[in-house]
Order: C-alpha cells, then sequence, then structure tokens
C-alpha cells in the first residue's frame, strides 16, 4: 500500500523562503494546524458495578500504520494519506486508551481505574490492540476504526480469559473533513462501547 506523508523542509530553507518573499512584496498563508481528541459519553446503567473489581491495562497498541499524531484518510484502494495540518492532540492510543477505561467506568463494567489508583489492587486486566484508525475518504465517506479487546483474570498462577474479541466500525460521515471524520470516530467507538458492554457483563463477578 502506499502511504503519502507531507514532509516539512528545514529551518534554514523555511527562513530563506519567507525573507525572498519579504524581499519581493509577496506573502504566502499556510494552513493553522487543528487539533482533535476523540471523546465518547457513556450511560451507565441503574446498578452498582461488582463490588470491588478493579481494571488494570497491560497492553494498548496500535498497528504503526496509525500511530502518530497525524490523521490518516483512504484515498483509494492503493493509497493512504496522513494530514501534516489536522492532528490528535495526543498520541491516538492514548487517547483511546484513556476514553475507553473511562467508559468502562461510566458503564459500571468495573468499580475502579487500577491504571489511575495504584494502591488499588486489580481484579481484571485488559489488553487491546488498535488495528485500524482512519477516514476511508474513497465514495461515501466513513469514520473506520477496529480494535481487538482480550479481558482476563489471574487465579493461582493461570490466566482464565473472559472475553477476546474484535469490533470493527465503520461510521457514515456526511463530508470528507477532519472535523467529520472525528465525529464519525465519536460515533464508532459509542457503538464498540454499547456492544462491549452487552458482551462483558454477565462475565464480570
Amino acid at each position: 500500500m502506499l502511504f503519502k506523508k507531507k514532509i516539512s523542509f528545514s529551518v534554514v530553507p523555511i527562513l530563506v523562503t519567507f525573507i525572498s518573499f519579504g524581499c519581493f512584496g509577496i506573502s504566502k498563508t499556510f494552513p493553522e494546524k487543528k487539533f482533535f481528541l476523540v471523546e465518547t459519553g457513556f450511560s451507565g446503567p441503574n446498578f452498582y458495578p461488582p463490588k470491588g473489581s478493579a481494571l488494570k491495562v497491560r497492553r494498548f497498541s496500535i498497528s504503526q500504520k496509525f500511530e502518530g499524531k497525524e490523521l490518516v484518510y483512504r484515498k483509494d484502494d492503493v493509497s493512504y494519506e496522513s494530514d501534516y495540518y489536522n492532528l490528535f492532540f495526543i498520541p491516538p492510543a492514548t487517547n483511546l486508551k484513556e476514553e475507553i477505561l473511562k467508559g468502562l467506568i461510566q458503564l459500571k463494567l468495573f468499580e475502579w481505574d487500577a491504571n489511575s489508583n495504584t494502591k488499588i489492587e486489580p481484579t481484571h486486566y485488559l489488553e487491546a490492540n488498535v488495528r485500524s484508525l482512519y477516514g476511508d475518504f474513497r465514495n461515501s465517506p466513513k469514520a473506520v476504526m477496529e480494535i481487538e479487546f482480550l479481558f482476563y483474570i489471574e487465579v493461582d498462577g493461570n490466566t482464565k480469559i473472559l472475553l477476546r474479541k474484535t469490533y470493527e466500525k465503520a461510521a457514515p460521515i456526511g463530508k470528507k473533513e477532519p472535523e467529520a471524520l472525528v465525529l464519525g470516530w465519536n460515533e464508532a467507538l459509542g457503538q464498540i462501547g454499547k456492544e462491549l458492554e452487552t458482551d462483558l457483563r454477565d462475565k464480570i463477578k
């Protein structure tokens, strides 16, 4: 697959260019960088999470194709493009990890986030991998998100898998624009959260 990436030049050539433009009275403007976060609010059910349940993330990774801050667009069947001017505010793996952890607590699947509460002993563990995170801009634009989850517990040194499943969503977006793409990712993550709640609810004790 072909990946295109806009690369900035070194400082010296840029300064020379600006000086040259200034000498001849020519000005050139560049687009301002915009920064985005995937944010999804989850509505929790009207009951309490399992008493004392605490989740710890042992691994949260993302495909190298999408690990950079630049938003990625699929332009056709063989080429992708990263956007130098539209970026995640923080690395996408960190953004999604924080949102998913927050969502699992809001959904009352777990009582505690053992990652932020270091004095809490974890009862459950999560490993996750973001396989896809891009805007499909070929025909009808879509926000594509694919995440593999592995939830497990450890009993007497043995690992018991509670859930291993990959969720893939392609949320339709109205425009081939960064803002629409991020809103689409919000929708996709919300859908994944709802399905994850259904699949995981009876497995957490």
